[in-house]
């Protein structure tokens, strides 16, 4: 299973390649916070240098900040402001700077030292691209279903029109039964 401890540590050596990310979080150094995920919770110290490091006991939590499944899905997916749906209680600016930097997580600096920079840049690429061919499929589907929906209504029937084609087949059928009726009255007559 993943630890708490494996996850800080991830993050942290991820961050040693996001200076943006580092100068983002070292205003709040010595401040700790609480990532709440949903299966357990990751505690961390924001360190001068914008790192994380363990918790301080003896200091108290400045902010927690709530993840759930969704947002995390989101934040796979390439969605940037997912983290801002985020539960957030305590330190506001805090959270703040601790989304505003995992948003601006660059994905071909964190893998450059384990992939080289020419693939780092194209796995960069490959995810951006994803995340702008999932927002064009979003709009392409908006727009298809607008389009049927402006176009195809005329091809579909009025209520009131159902309503009275309905009763004129239930008419048709009480003038057919009529006439069954009265054809066999002359059959009878006729024989």
């Amino acid at each position: 299973m993943f630890s708490a401890a494996t996850l800080l540590s991830l993050i942290d050596r991820q961050l040693t390649h996001q200076p943006g990310a580092r100068a983002c979080l070292a205003r709040h150094a010595g401040k700790q916070a609480r990532l709440r995920l949903p299966l357990f919770s990751v505690d961390f110290r924001v360190t001068e240098d914008g790192g994380l490091s363990a918790i301080d006991p003896e200091a108290g939590i400045a902010t927690e900040i709530g993840v759930g499944a969704e947002i995390l899905i989101a934040l796979a997916l390439g969605e940037r402001d997912a983290l801002s749906r985020a539960a957030v209680s305590g330190d506001g600016l805090l959270a703040t700077d601790i989304s505003a930097a995992l948003g601006q997580f660059d994905w071909a600096l964190a893998l450059r030292p384990y992939l080289g920079d020419i693939l780092a840049a194209r796995a960069a690429q490959a995810f951006a691209g994803f995340g702008r061919w999932r927002a064009q499929a979003h709009e392409s589907a908006g727009r298809t279903l607008a389009e049927y929906a402006t176009y195809e209504t005329d091809l579909l029937a009025d209520k009131h029109a159902v309503r009275r084609f309905v009763a004129d087949v239930d008419a048709l059928r009480d003038d057919v039964a009529r006439l069954e009726a009265r054809l066999a009255l002359l059959e009878q007559k006729a024989k």
